[in-house]
């Protein structure tokens, strides 16, 4: 058994290459997530070519709920285009290599591949990284809004109570504090109604709670939590329902 061709064998079976006007398109064994083979176009102008997608990719991951809109994902994004040699052309969404002889342009075909099935990524973020993304932009929002200095993470702001930490912390020049609390699992709900219990125990009244959801689809966060955070003197919003909208809601309650 020759491992190496049986492989080679296997994979250039399903690699399908025929003449178009551009060039050529090419079809490959690899699948998307929508479960139509990856095919691609090596486009020949003289003595140079490129490869390219068929133009409609940016446009499948926008529709698949993919937010490029949101600095975290475009890092990764970047990230995948940079380590593949890829570059988006944002006039027409379309993913591209350089201009390279025609004699070199097969060399790119691996890596170019790679990359389309890599930029699936985006659609199948693992819990924790969406988590991380929504976290990082709000932060990002609220440092825009108000200021670098004022905007803080991970802090206990009840000196009685140090376990009770709040993910972000707002400092407003008015002198009240906006306690934020991204909504990413039953935990952090469980956590933001307790700390709002306490800061009425506590009758602190220049504190103002926030719990902020991703989104109301359901999924993380059981139809129990809401129930308990919406009957809480927390101050809901939703990031999905406008972003500029919630942080002028942060806004009017701390001044």
């Amino acid at each position: 058994m020759n491992l190496q061709k049986e492989i080679c064998a296997a994979f250039c079976d399903g690699l399908i290459v025929h003449k178009v006007p551009v060039g050529y398109a090419i079809s490959t064994p690899v699948t998307w997530f929508s479960g139509d083979t990856i095919s691609f176009y090596a486009r020949v102008e003289g003595e140079r070519a490129r490869l390219e997608d068929s133009g409609s990719l940016l446009f499948d991951l926008e529709g698949q709920g993919v937010d490029l809109t949101s600095e975290n994902r475009m890092e990764i994004l970047s990230g995948l285009l940079r380590d593949h040699g890829v570059v988006l052309e944002e006039e027409d969404g379309l993913f591209c290599t350089e201009w390279v002889p025609k004699s070199k342009i097969a060399a790119l075909a691996l890596p170019f591949l790679t990359f389309l099935a890599r930029v699936q990524d985006l659609l199948f973020l693992n819990r924790e990284i969406v988590k991380s993304t929504f976290r990082e932009d709000l932060i990002r929002a609220l440092e825009d809004t108000f200021s670098e200095t004022s905007v803080s993470v991970s802090e206990a702001l009840i000196p009685e109570l140090p376990h009770y930490t709040v993910d972000i912390v707002v400092r407003a020049g008015s002198g009240k504090t906006a306690a934020v609390f991204p909504a990413t699992n039953d935990v952090t709900v469980l956590r933001a109604v307790l700390f709002s219990m306490e800061l009425q125990k506590h009758n602190v009244a220049n504190i103002v709670p926030f719990l902020i959801y991703e989104n109301l689809d359901k999924g993380a966060i059981t139809h129990q939590s809401r129930e308990i955070a919406f009957n809480s003197d927390l101050t809901p919003a939703v990031w999905s329902g406008g972003r500029e909208e919630v942080m002028k809601k942060v806004q009017r309650y701390v001044q």
